[in-house]
């Protein structure tokens, strides 16, 4: 069980700015993110930016830029490693002044052959020690690395809040590396020395670090600082169940946000990939931070499905607002608007008619994408061109042209209402789905066509597209009569 709240629990997500922000970084993220808003703590951002060769600043905006369109925010100050690199080189000068640490002189060819040596003796493959009692400082002052004076025996261990115990030989430890000969420092030191700083109470992070755990360990004592409690959460694994990669869902958040994915629905999605509350698939964020616990989280890797993703993504766009999708599309979707088509959504005629639009095209489709595409052609003052070639009537002049007689009637009909109405649109003048449909019934049996031979291409026309997640019956109520008419008058004309 979750013990009660308590506003010390700190945790942290603290990202390397090397690459834009992926979907096992977001994980993490939010699994820190949902513990501490669960227990009443606070959640913070590092940014792990000691490796200044591959690190850069328009990594570190995705990160920010990606972490806010989630909706996972941080508090306090954000800490950048970068700017604490004199803090490491001292704390690592204090640990060899106790004994806890040593300089090591030895080249990265020595180091290499001191590994092959261990492993043609059938041990395991670590650096000799061979600088560990040095107290001499070779001729030249040459560069060198600052290791740890690791236990030669004994054991390290810690209780994971996930896998329980977790216990490891020190003989089969290495004496690794804090500072490197070049002066930066390693991420095992580092990740301590903040965390320490930050007053981090828990570590919640990919099982890929259980092994780094009993070197910070050693740091924390080395330090004299309070232990964190660790927990590791299993690795997500592709639909071939290796690790996640770019060719099995590996991607960027901004390649999920640029496909339309809403966040809520990513973040749903994540949040089950290694942790459930019995068989519930859905939830929103409140009911994530009131459910979520580690007691639920799986040991074994979580495949990442993405039938399931684009399911999730569904279900949240169905119950999103149409205004906010309405926004999305303007923000993130300019070009599925082409021409000057994007300036009319700002207009109030446009926008009145794609929040009507909307609520009935969002229930057909899955992304915000796919959601602008579909609004285009309708949305679109212009006729749209089509390619009638598919239509049934080409098979029949005879019924061609009754069809077409149904199509004249009924625009004779609406058009004498809307202007009896000074109406824009036929559902100010009452026009419902129902409506529609009895109209288009009665005028197809009084002129001998089927229902389905006259909406074919009523549909097509209208809708500019072959087919469209919104019915005839719904739309012709909705679109602006001037739109409908030009679109109509085409249908006649084709």
């Amino acid at each position: 069980m979750n013990p009660s709240k308590n506003a010390a629990v700190r945790v942290r997500f603290a990202p390397s700015p090397t690459g834009f922000l992926h979907i096992g970084g977001v994980r993490t993220a939010l699994f820190n993110y949902l513990y501490a808003k669960k227990m009443g703590g606070k959640f913070l951002l590092r940014i792990e930016d000691t490796d200044v060769e591959r690190s850069e600043a328009r990594f570190t905006t995705d990160i920010l830029t990606s972490l806010s369109w989630l909706g996972i925010e941080h508090e306090e100050e954000i800490l950048y490693q970068s700017k604490r690199l004199d803090l490491y080189q001292k704390m690592a000068n204090d640990l060899i002044a106790q004994g806890l640490a040593y300089r090591c002189y030895c080249t990265e060819t020595e180091v290499e052959a001191s590994r092959e040596q261990m492993i043609k003796e059938g041990k395991k493959p670590m650096y000799g020690r061979t600088c560990r009692e040095r107290k001499d400082v070779p001729p030249g002052n040459p560069s060198h690395a600052i290791r740890a004076k690791f236990p030669l025996s004994g054991i390290t261990g810690f209780t994971d809040m996930i896998r329980g115990e977790i216990t490891f030989p020190n003989e089969d430890l290495d004496d690794f590396v804090m500072i490197r000969s070049n002066g930066v420092p390693t991420y095992n030191f580092v990740v301590v020395a903040d965390d320490i700083e930050m007053k981090i109470s828990h570590v919640i992070r990919g099982d890929d670090h259980i092994n780094n755990t009993p070197k910070q360990i050693f740091l924390y004592d080395a330090l004299k600082a309070t232990k964190p409690l660790f927990a590791h959460l299993p690795m997500i694994l592709g639909a071939d169940k290796k690790k996640l990669s770019k060719r099995n869902g590996e991607t960027s958040t901004n390649a999920y946000r640029a496909e339309g994915y809403l966040p809520e629905a990513l973040l749903n999605f994540l949040v089950r990939l290694g942790w459930s509350h019995g068989d519930q698939e859905l939830f929103t964020r409140e009911e994530m931070v009131e459910l979520f616990n580690l007691e639920h989280v799986q040991v074994s890797g979580a495949v990442f499905n993405t039938e399931k993703l684009i399911w999730i993504a569904g279900e949240h766009l169905k119950k999103a607002d149409p205004k906010r999708l309405f926004d999305i599309i303007k923000t993130d979707f300019a070009t599925a608007f082409p021409g000057e088509s994007f300036a009319a959504l700002q207009t109030p005629a446009v926008t009145k008619t794609a929040l009507e639009l909307i609520p009935h095209v969002q229930l057909k489709v899955k992304l915000v994408k796919e959601l602008a595409h579909q609004l285009y052609p309708l949305l679109e003052t212009s006729v749209m061109p089509v390619d009638a070639s598919g239509l049934k009537w080409n098979k029949d002049e005879t019924q061609k042209t009754k069809i077409k007689a149904a199509v004249q009637e009924l625009m004779n009909t609406w058009t004498s209402l809307i202007a009896s109405r000074a109406a824009t649109t036929l559902g100010e003048c009452g026009m419902d789905h129902a409506r529609v449909d009895a109209e288009l019934r009665a005028v197809s049996e009084k002129c001998g066509v089927k229902l389905g031979d006259l909406t074919q291409p009523m549909r097509l026309f209208v809708t500019g597209q072959a087919t469209s997640a919104i019915g005839l019956f719904d739309l012709l109520p909705i679109l602006p009569w001037k739109t409908i008419q030009a679109r109509l008058t085409a249908c006649l004309q084709s």
